[in-house]
């Protein structure tokens, strides 16, 4: 008789443990929270994307935009050179010292600027006062002269 009593105590506990793990899980399942989760973290997961797409396509312009201003230079270098040679060629030595070769500019030495001859200051106020006490162009009085009056009013009442 005692085995049937634990029999029927394991299946009581089992059914008890199973009954439990699903109510868990329906509950999580149908709380409202869960759906605005989820919600939420797809409105995320897509927002990530479009901005990784995004990313992509601005890096993509400016690899683009790099390699056609390469291009122009590389164009523009042949008109001036195309043009200078057929200046030496066509025109008197004088007209033709106008157009020299292309070379890279020359980069000055670098001059260096002593910290002791920057002077700091902060922004003044170049107004023009007859006296200190005066406001100027910064001062939001500056330009008002006397007491501001209302308009008058023109119209006639009845």
């Amino acid at each position: 008789m005692n085995t049937g009593m634990d029999e029927s105590l394991v299946f009581a506990i089992a059914g008890a443990v199973i009954g439990l793990l699903i109510g868990y899980f329906a509950g999580r399942r149908s709380a409202p929270g869960s759906e605005t989760a989820r919600e939420l973290g797809e409105k995320l997961e897509q927002a990530e994307t479009a901005r990784e797409r995004y990313e992509q396509q601005v890096n993509a312009h400016f690899a683009d935009t790099a390699s056609k201003l390469n291009a122009l230079t590389a164009n523009y270098r042949d008109v001036y050179e195309h043009i200078a040679g057929s200046a030496s060629q066509l025109c008197s030595d004088e007209g033709a010292a106008g157009f020299q070769a292309l070379d890279a500019p020359e980069e000055p030495e670098h001059d260096t600027i002593e910290s002791d001859s920057v002077v700091v200051e902060p922004p003044r106020d170049y107004a023009a006062k007859t006296s200190p006490d005066d406001p100027g162009v910064l001062d939001e009085r500056f330009g008002l002269e006397g007491e501001e009056k209302p308009p008058e009013d023109t119209s006639t009442r009845s």
